[in-house]
């Protein structure tokens, strides 16, 4: 899941990569496009500088831009930047005492947590780059993927639908 902090760094990112060769971006100006607020945007842009992932410049022709490659930029380390990677969670059956299995829930967030790791590790900024990709003005997709009732996107979709899932039977 994108907390409001990524999700705010991807779209400056991503604004970032597309105007490469334009020189650094004041934050003001990156916040007025990216119409999110300017005094948490430069945190976030003070965080990514201080991981190397964008560089910073004082003074009236300063700002912020890129200083790695888009293809050189995982998003596990954007994330990483903001104390954001998932860990793996307290057991929340625990009852005390240390317990030489995990339980079957406590597995699960374990394989699933592992697995968006692996995801952030696996994707770069340079992955998520699409010519019409400028975060301002995306008005979401003209279709919908058909897992929308599943996993939707907040903005595009109906708001989630609970089912009730059977336990499965015992033989």
């Amino acid at each position: 899941m994108l907390t409001q902090t990524t999700d705010y760094a991807l779209r400056a990112l991503i604004y970032l990569a597309h105007d490469a060769d334009d020189g650094y971006h004041q934050t003001r100006d990156l916040a007025t496009a990216l119409n999110v607020p300017h005094n948490y945007l430069g945190k976030i842009l003070q965080l990514l500088a201080h991981a190397g992932i964008v560089e910073s410049q004082r003074g009236m022709n300063g700002g912020f831009r890129l200083c790695r490659l888009p293809e050189q930029v995982r998003l596990y380390d954007v994330f990483a930047a903001l104390d954001a990677v998932p860990e793996d969670p307290e057991c929340p059956l625990l009852t005390g005492g240390r317990q030489r299995e995990l339980c079957l829930l406590h597995r699960r967030f374990a394989n699933m947590t592992a697995s968006y790791v692996k995801f952030l590790k696996g994707m770069n900024l340079q992955d998520v780059l699409q010519p019409d990709s400028y975060p301002a003005t995306c008005p979401g997709p003209e279709k919908l993927p058909d897992d929308t009732e599943q996993y939707p996107c907040t903005r595009f979709a109906s708001p989630l639908r609970l089912k009730v899932l059977s336990a499965p039977s015992q033989a």
